[in-house]
């Protein structure tokens, strides 16, 4: 995708490093969610760099993002030599500083004899000083971080953002009033419900919703959320999770995957994990028919040019994909020796 050169401006990313694809996956969807025009210019994990024609987006990430650390707008990137380094920040367009506060820290990504963290700090904060005017150093409570990285080169930017992944860890399955083994983490369940391009406002389902971890996330977003589950004491214990979190829910409904009562072109997004026989009530139905049946209802149910993103054992290879869907994207997940995940994303066409 090509942007008007004079809208562009460079976001440098921090990803969480948790898997080798996912973090930028999940990235790629909130901004294609979000009709944000976008061009990945660089992508050697951790580091993510995009090209953006939008400024605000920055807040959007913040709130969505599960697997992100941070984010800078980047101002320049050098090797990783001191004096290339001091030259690049000596040449940069420091301006927009003037009349405010700041705090220079440098995080490392990556080991390297030649470049000290605090050295660097110093002299970084120095050359500012000595470039802007009418510029202080406050390390508490800073008007801007200046923030550089050492990675696989040096990056030096604003920092416009940072996740607060700590909340995800406060709303663990065994924090919840109704908690049962098996439920996948707050961060991952994000990350599915991102990889589905919901937009706030559209309707989101999770057919399998079992003790509401998916509903609880897209909740967040902003979604309008039904959860579907065979099991009453799923459904009972999902709704006890999504009000002990103060989330908004359209229904949380007792039903069977394999027959939704949705009507066709219904449903915005989907993201869902089936039980992997599991459940007892599912046990008579075999996964590969579980999945079929529950695919072909998704092709009919979402709205053309929206997505589903599900989970299935990685031993299940030959997933049938119907005509109404298209396979956009595979990520496998180790979750233990005997179980990997995929994680599939398809899209109503």
């Amino acid at each position: 995708m090509i942007l008007h050169h004079s809208l562009v401006y460079k976001l440098l990313l921090v990803l969480s490093g948790e898997h080798p694809s996912l973090p930028a996956a999940e990235v790629k969807a909130v901004l294609e969610a979000e009709n944000c025009n976008f061009n990945v210019v660089h992508l050697k994990p951790p580091i993510m760099i995009i090209e953006l024609d939008r400024y605000d987006i920055c807040k959007t990430l913040e709130k969505r993002l599960a697997m992100t650390m941070e984010g800078s707008r980047l101002l320049f990137s050098s090797s990783l030599d001191m004096i290339e380094i001091e030259k690049a920040l000596r040449e940069a367009n420091l301006s927009f500083l003037e009349g405010k506060t700041i705090a220079v820290r440098v995080l490392r990504k990556a080991q390297c004899c030649n470049v000290r963290s605090l050295e660097l700090e110093r002299k970084l904060g120095a050359i500012v000083l000595e470039k802007t005017k009418n510029v202080k150093v406050n390390l508490k409570n800073p008007d801007v971080v200046l923030r550089g990285i050492i990675a696989d080169a040096f990056y030096f930017g604003v920092k416009v953002f940072e996740v607060d992944r700590g909340s995800y860890d406060l709303r663990r399955p065994r924090y919840r009033p109704f908690f049962h083994p098996g439920s996948l983490e707050p961060r991952v369940c994000r990350l599915f419900v991102n990889l589905a391009r919901p937009k706030e406002g559209s309707t989101f389902l999770d057919p399998f919703s079992g003790t509401g971890g998916f509903a609880i996330e897209a909740s967040m977003i902003g979604c309008q959320v039904i959860g579907l589950d065979i099991d009453d004491e799923m459904c009972h214990g999902s709704l006890r999770n999504l009000n002990a979190l103060k989330c908004q829910v359209v229904s949380i409904l007792r039903g069977d995957a394999r027959k939704l009562p949705f009507r066709e072109g219904s449903i915005e997004s989907m993201a869902t994990d089936p039980p992997y026989g599991r459940s007892t009530s599912l046990k008579k139905a075999a996964l590969e028919e579980l999945i079929h049946v529950f695919l072909h209802q998704a092709g009919d149910l979402l709205k053309k040019g929206c997505y589903v993103c599900m989970a299935h054992p990685s031993w299940l290879a030959d997933l049938e994909i119907p005509s109404k869907l298209r396979l956009i994207e595979q990520h496998e997940m180790r979750v233990h020796k005997s179980l990997t995940r995929k994680i599939t994303v398809l899209r109503r066409v």
